[in-house]
């Protein structure tokens, strides 16, 4: 594979961002962990700052350079760029040819995002995604399987994030099937098709084959509902089956349930059990995996840091506290996207929160921050900061 002989750029100049992302190992938690990582975001602020012009200045006008970073907490520092500013703007650090994939965000809710990849940065990305799927045991080169993609039905030339990681996800077991519930109507379009999906599910029970369901949880959650409303009775597929869900529900929030409902859900209709159903958070301005552990719990993998900004001082919170998430990051060269605010409202958690034994931080979405008159598209700021007292 390729992945095999990933290098970075330049090696001389980034040697600490290749080593911490050749570690597979994607919770491993100690001070010499947090060594490499800072070594790595040096290196990256460094190839930036002398080949992007635009995180030159920024850097210059925050008074801030790599040889302030002497500490994790140092990071803090560090300018962020909010997801939203690469709707607007181009700001790659590598050349034209030196790009590998465009990919835009799904852009349900006005402009879509345009990231740049160069070769390492899209397939260490995607081998952050390995290494989670061998953690978990999900990487089965040699078991048959049938697939439900709850994304859109893959178009020439479409450039779709969501779309492209749906499609990723589907390599780690061989399809003997695959069924996508957005089809492509052959018109520049999408349309549902719950009840081919529903067909379809019913054959793959039959069968009896492992079957996994990759995408938004929305639209799958539909295709479940579509069953229970016209009284069809409960499918056993396969227990070695996998639900893992990404992209959140998007236009359809009005009508979300909560996550453990969703497991629950899927577990009562499906015979899928319901640790085997997992979450995961993740975007194209920031393509680290989140990935929800056995208790649905988004822990923070080696390859990142995650704070929690106060939403009107913009100063770093604690834990259990709620306010604008923001990542940091080495790998990405292409784009100065190493220190990023995300649109979404968010709880970071110490990893003694949880029992499933990971000894990382964990987030927790509260919700798409911003006002909006249709709650579908968004969620008053205030009204999440509620759970604050909670």
């Amino acid at each position: 594979m390729k992945q095999n002989k990933l290098c970075v750029p330049d090696f001389q100049a980034l040697s600490k961002v290749q080593e911490l992302c050749e570690i597979p190992q994607p919770y491993e938690q100690s001070a010499m962990m947090d060594s490499f990582f800072l070594e790595a975001m040096k290196q990256s602020v460094d190839w930036h700052q002398s080949r992007n012009p635009f995180y030159t200045k920024l850097l210059k006008i925050n008074s801030i350079d790599s040889n302030d970073l002497n500490s994790i907490e140092d990071l803090q520092k560090l300018p962020y760029i909010h997801a939203n500013f690469f709707k607007t703007h181009v700001v790659p650090t590598v050349s034209k040819e030196d790009v590998a994939i465009t990919l835009t965000s799904s852009g349900t809710t006005g402009q879509k995002s345009q990231m740049f990849f160069d070769d390492w940065s899209i397939y260490s990305g995607r081998r952050m995604v390995d290494f989670v799927y061998d953690y978990y045991g999900w990487n089965t080169p040699d078991v048959k399987t049938n697939y439900i993609v709850s994304n859109y039905e893959p178009e020439v030339g479409s450039t779709r994030g969501t779309t492209n990681t749906s499609k990723f996800l589907t390599h780690y077991a061989p399809a003997s099937d695959m069924f996508y519930l957005l089809r492509s109507n052959g018109r520049g379009g999408h349309e549902f098709d719950a009840f081919g999906a529903i067909e379809k599910l019913k054959k793959y029970e039959k069968e009896g084959l492992p079957v996994r369901v990759v995408g938004f949880p929305s639209f799958f959650y539909f295709v479940i509902k579509q069953m229970m409303d016209l009284g069809l009775p409960p499918l056993k597929l396969n227990p070695k089956s996998l639900v893992f869900t990404a992209g959140g529900w998007k236009g359809y929030a009005d009508q979300q349930i909560s996550k453990a409902d969703f497991a629950n859900l899927v577990e009562q209709q499906l015979g899928i059990p319901e640790q085997q159903c997992r979450d995961g958070y993740g975007s194209v301005e920031h393509s680290v995996p989140y990935i929800e552990c056995p208790k649905h719990h988004l822990h923070v993998p080696i390859w990142s840091r995650a704070f929690i900004r106060d939403t009107k001082t913009h100063e770093v919170l604690g834990y259990n506290k709620p306010g604008f998430l923001c990542f940091v990051t080495p790998y990405i060269t292409s784009v100065p996207a190493i220190s990023v605010m995300m649109g979404d409202l968010a709880m970071l958690h110490p990893a003694e929160e949880c029992s499933c034994g990971l000894k990382t931080p964990f987030i927790e979405i509260l919700g798409r921050a911003g006002v909006s008159k249709n709650k579908s598209c968004a969620v008053s700021a205030s009204e999440l900061l509620k759970k604050e007292n909670v």
